[in-house]
């Protein structure tokens, strides 16, 4: 399943979700990616109906066209899928693109073709599915289990690590896609028994919201609305849509389940635990006083289940 929204209709900067499963060998691919708009925003070309584009409108989509290549290339003829070689595709994906007006501008701070990414390569097992969590920057890949709730698989590319600071003090990113080539694709392997549902989201979904736990609770919640599988993914576009101030994506898939409602049942009472646990607190404070303290006191809570399963440093196995 994905959900893609832009915050202005038309010129959202980051690409469609990227979701691939080859039958018979059980392997995947999830993928998110978030054209940086800041080092990238310069308007480069035009579509064909006249429509301008920015750096970092084409980045993000030629990251996911090399990524959809690299994942076929490897399927098609064997080879080994790792980081440096999903790291060459990803540069030689970026500067196949041509034709692009340069600024006469010399500004260190801009990045030829910027744009996060962030993929899980997935092989599903009788009674598992393992994966390779492949990224740069600040889009995430996550695991939501129903007893363990959701588990954070990347690092970002910041400073801190801490989830919390991350949402409310926004510290640049180190490390982020280009065609330059001056990136470093983070790696980091696990795996999880059925029921398991693994996804990849930029920002959009998780960077405005008070607490880590929020991002969560608009999972679940809009599960246990839902009826259908579709009905979920429209209901989780609306939720981001009222909170975010960014494009926001998601891409997901779900191992170990017979049908939706299965996902569903088996999510319900995790989602009764969220929303108790971690919205309820929330509701009601006016005081920024009391919002920054409970915040903080959740977060204590939630934390050690969260970064369970997150690499401790750039990149590394958990």
């Amino acid at each position: 399943m994905g959900v893609w929204t832009e915050k202005q209709r038309g010129h959202g900067e980051d690409a469609e979700p990227l979701f691939l499963h080859h039958w018979s060998s059980g392997s995947g691919l999830l993928g998110v990616f978030d054209g940086l708009g800041g080092s990238g925003g310069r308007l480069v070309g035009q579509t064909r109906d006249g429509k301008e584009r920015t750096s970092a409108w084409i980045a993000s989509r030629c990251a996911r066209a090399a990524s959809e290549e690299w994942f076929q290339h490897s399927i098609d003829h064997g080879v080994q899928r790792n980081p440096e070689s999903y790291q060459e595709s990803l540069i030689g994906g970026l500067r196949r693109v041509g034709g692009l007006r340069h600024s006469k501008v010399n500004n260190k701070l801009r990045r030829e073709l910027p744009t996060t990414a962030a993929v899980l390569d997935y092989q599903v097992a009788a009674d598992r599915v393992s994966w390779q969590c492949l990224w740069a920057g600040d889009s995430r890949c996550f695991l939501l289990v129903p007893d363990e709730g959701l588990q954070q698989l990347s690092r970002d590319d910041a400073e801190s690590g801490d989830a919390l600071v991350l949402l409310h003090q926004d510290p640049p990113m180190t490390n982020v896609v280009s065609a330059d080539g001056a990136f470093q694709i983070n790696g980091a392997r696990g795996e999880a028994l059925f029921p398991a549902v693994l996804l990849c989201a930029t920002d959009g979904f998780f960077g405005y919201l008070e607490t880590p736990a929020l991002f969560e609770h608009v999972l679940l919640d809009t599960m246990a609305k839902a009826d259908s599988q579709a009905t979920w993914a429209s209901l989780l576009a609306a939720a981001v849509a009222s909170y975010t101030g960014d494009d926001a994506t998601l891409t997901l898939a779900a191992f170990g389940f017979a049908d939706y409602a299965e996902i569903r049942d088996r999510f319900a009472g995790r989602a009764t635990t969220v929303r108790r646990d971690h919205r309820d607190p929330l509701d009601g404070l006016t005081e920024r006083a009391d919002i920054t303290a409970t915040r903080l006191q959740l977060w204590e809570l939630y934390r050690a289940g969260y970064e369970r399963r997150m690499p401790q440093g750039q990149g590394g196995e958990r």
